[in-house]
């Protein structure tokens, strides 16, 4: 072959090179634009899993959607970034958080629960109370909480779990001295001494039983009937109406990701660390256990969400002018959705409670 055949061969072959580079480039670019963008703004604890094994694994960007996780230190900052417009997607406290939110004026709503046992009206699985043996603090004694310094986050669930298990004890809360802590901050806090109790939520309520030792008392963990404790995506309310087929590819990678964890705790919990600063990989896994992954909402959730909120405006923690009903906390139109298209999500959770009387963790009268 001729030198200018080769000319001819080489000038061809970086036509076709070129054309496949080009080719490649525009399909890249237009499967950029196919991808939705959303940012979903997480309390950065172990609730939040479900986000973290979706953004990981890969699950939103298989659904058209290219999402940021934000994390956060409470339910509040992720209400007011909701309410802002800085999070089109938010991680919240179905019962506490939006029955605050609402009360406030801030309309959100859920459209999609992962944290959950379905079979529960309340169980609160990731929250605990935790105090120090040395400061006279006795498990089998609820009355030896009385008068000692607890750590708790102002306005969070935790402090609603706290609040019911000293009614539920027939104890005078005001007896004891409650600081505001971030729960981050908690095992630390406790650990020096600084405070009597903490109120945490997982997996810092894991390290801290481990940091603590032979002197940690577990005074409360993961109790029913207390508080209805259902975790999950919140909206603004007026926003969902419009934008359902975007929460519908959000809420099915969530649903797969919660299948996930069910699935593969420890892989989860070794995800949740690449996520959260500092996190103990077998605190993470311990804190896991505690925690129940049902998206399904029941007769048993609804009932423990709407209580839940009532009983906050009975004892005059939030006001509002009517009380609290089922639309209120969630808008079931994407679950139906997405159990309809993705059944296998769901197959293997067990049949739900068809009454409230078969219903576990009943709530006090």
């Amino acid at each position: 072959m001729g030198p200018l055949n080769n000319a001819k061969n080489t000038h061809m072959a970086a036509s076709v090179a070129g054309a496949i580079v080009a080719i490649v480039a525009l399909t890249a670019s237009a499967a950029a634009q196919q991808m939705q963008a959303a940012t979903f703004i997480v309390v950065n604890n172990l609730f939040s899993t479900p986000a973290y094994v979706a953004s990981e694994n890969g699950f939103w960007a298989k659904y058209g959607l290219n999402v940021t996780v934000k994390l956060t230190n409470s339910g509040r900052a992720v209400t007011q970034a909701v309410q802002a417009g800085d999070a089109q997607f938010g991680h919240a406290a179905l019962s506490t958080t939006i029955a605050s939110a609402r009360a406030s004026g801030n309309m959100l709503t859920g459209v999609m629960a992962y944290y959950n046992a379905a079979d529960f009206i309340a169980k609160a699985g990731g929250r605990a109370i935790i105090g120090r043996r040395d400061r006279g603090i006795d498990a089998s004694n609820p009355k030896s909480m009385e008068g000692k310094k607890i750590a708790h986050l102002t306005g969070s669930t935790n402090e609603f779990y706290l609040r019911e298990w000293f009614r539920k004890n027939k104890l005078d809360i005001t007896k004891s001295q409650l600081v505001s802590v971030p729960v981050e901050n908690m095992p630390i806090t406790i650990v020096q001494g600084q405070v009597d109790a903490i109120a945490p939520w997982e997996p810092y309520t894991a390290q801290a039983i481990r940091e603590l030792g032979a002197n940690a008392v577990v005074v409360s963990r993961g109790e029913a009937g207390l508080i209805s404790d259902i975790i999950g995506v919140v909206v603004n309310e007026d926003w969902a109406k419009k934008n359902y087929d975007l929460i519908e590819k959000f809420a099915t990678g969530i649903a797969e990701a919660t299948l996930f964890v069910r699935k593969n705790p420890k892989e989860s919990a070794e995800i949740a660390t690449r996520f959260l600063d500092g996190l103990n990989v077998a605190d993470a896994t311990e804190g896991l256990k505690w925690l129940d992954w049902d998206p399904r909402v029941s007769v048993c959730t609804i009932d423990g969400l709407v209580r839940t909120g009532n009983d906050l405006l009975a004892q005059k923690l939030l006001k509002k002018d009517t009380p609290f009903v089922p639309k209120d906390f969630y808008d079931d139109t994407v679950f139906k959705r997405v159990v309809d298209k993705h059944p296998e999500f769901f197959a293997d959770l067990p049949a739900l409670p068809k009454s409230l009387a078969e219903c576990k963790g009943q709530l006090a009268n």
